[in-house]
């Protein structure tokens, strides 16, 4: 029995060495796979399977990769993506300069390809400076060597003095229409979605409410009609001339853009009518009832008309916060500026300068009446303390904007680092007669 177990051991031993030359010849690539006499069965069934299994991990890597890349479910932002590819190229190129310029913009002509990198010169400006003799094709170059792989840019190639032209991969473009036609536009995934009021218009101000609900935000549509001011003051001094009687007997006034013009007409040539104009407006500012009267009535007519065009247009959820709505909080932030030592006295006025700023806002009138400078920092005001919006949106014609919000943030009200305030301005609205 003994001699029998030892022949076993023996034979064992025998196998085992036999095994590790095997796998040493294996590692030493010594052994061909490919010879009919190693390959069993067994053999080639694990191989079949091997390979199902390394196909199914490259499509798994290139699926994450591609998810990575959009940020989630939503749709991707191409130019974001060339951006960041470009951002990437141009510093690895040149390593040596900070926040380099990475202009990326649509391509006007298909023959020049899709999307255009315009940052060689504006790059080849900053080297120069640095004392670095280089030309804009030369840094194209550089960019171009550069280049990380994308799973969108399909070539590139200089043009004229330096453009980068960028043609993007058929398939991806295939791929992410298709993505498109199948599951609709996604919205992005935010980090935090924020409080966004918007200072609206009635076209433009919709339309990016719509964007910012799409995308997850909580959004209030604030109609900030001007209804306090002298525009005010000229309508009620008109009416009260006009129609002497429209306490007892108020008057239909159908066509109110004509009755506007009238009253201007006679703001700008009658000087008299003018002083009666800026009377109306303190009258009004302090709650005078036959003046919030004729406010009343002319407020009505407005907004009637507003309200066809609202629903012509489909515009819902307004939230009604004119001028006149934010008049008991003036006196307070006058009174607030003043404590904070920020107020100043000119010729009967009180004004206020910010930093920065060569215009100051005046926040009280030499006859005592507010402005919309007053107005508009009162609402600003409201709008961070009481409507707690951390994303405001003024979408206005050309407005005095960086000088109320300068303010603002002077008076410690809001932390530009923290909460956006930001003007998207259309120019001035202008009738026939500019």
């Amino acid at each position: 029995m003994d001699s029998y177990l030892q022949f076993y051991d023996l034979g064992m031993e025998a196998q085992v060495s036999e095994l590790e030359a095997e796998l040493c010849k294996l590692k030493k690539g010594e052994v061909d796979l490919n010879d009919p006499d190693l390959v069993t069965p067994e053999l080639e069934k694990l191989r079949t399977e091997n390979s199902k299994l390394k196909y199914q991990l490259t499509h798994l890597q290139r699926s994450l990769a591609m998810e990575e890349a959009r940020g989630g479910c939503h749709m991707p932002n191409i130019l974001d993506q060339l951006e960041s590819v470009f951002s990437k190229a141009i510093s690895a190129a040149y390593q040596d300069l900070e926040r380099p310029p990475v202009m990326i913009t649509p391509s006007t002509q298909e023959k020049f390809g899709d999307y255009q990198c315009n940052s060689a010169m504006a790059l080849s400006g900053l080297l120069k400076a640095k004392g670095i003799n280089t030309n804009p094709r030369q840094v194209a170059q550089a960019i171009i060597s550069s280049i990380p792989s994308s799973e969108c840019i399909d070539k590139v190639a200089i043009a004229g003095p330096g453009f980068i032209n960028i043609h993007l991969k058929r398939d991806y473009v295939c791929q992410e229409l298709s993505n498109l036609v199948t599951n609709g536009v996604q919205p992005p995934n935010l980090a935090a979605k924020k409080r966004v009021l918007i200072d609206i218009s009635t076209i433009i101000g919709d339309c990016i409410a719509n964007l910012c609900e799409f995308a997850g935000h909580e959004v209030l549509k604030v109609n900030h009609v001007g209804d306090w001011g002298t525009q005010f003051g000229m309508l009620i001094a008109h009416l009260r001339e006009k129609f002497p009687n429209y306490l007892q007997s108020p008057p239909a006034i159908a066509d109110l853009q004509s009755f506007y013009k009238e009253s201007k007409t006679r703001f700008d040539e009658e000087p008299e009518f003018k002083k009666r104009a800026y009377e109306a407006v303190v009258k009004l500012q302090s709650y005078t009832p036959e003046y919030v009267k004729a406010w009343n009535l002319i407020c009505e007519v407005s907004c009637a008309e507003f309200s066809k065009v609202y629903e012509r247009l489909d515009i819902r959820n307004l939230i009604i916060k004119g001028e006149s709505f934010y008049q008991p909080f003036m006196a307070k932030v006058v009174k607030e500026l003043e404590q904070k030592g920020m107020v100043e006295e000119d010729d009967g006025r009180r004004i206020v300068f910010t930093q920065g700023q060569k215009v100051p806002l005046t926040i009280v009138k030499s006859d005592g009446g507010y402005t919309y400078d007053t107005s508009d920092l009162a609402a600003l005001r409201y709008r961070l303390y009481e409507d707690k919006a951390d994303w405001i949106l003024y979408i206005v014609d050309a407005v005095h904007f960086d000088v109320f919000c300068a303010v603002a943030a002077d008076a410690g009200w809001y932390d530009p680092d923290t909460t956006r305030v930001e003007h998207i301005g259309f120019g001035v609205v202008l009738g026939e007669d500019k």
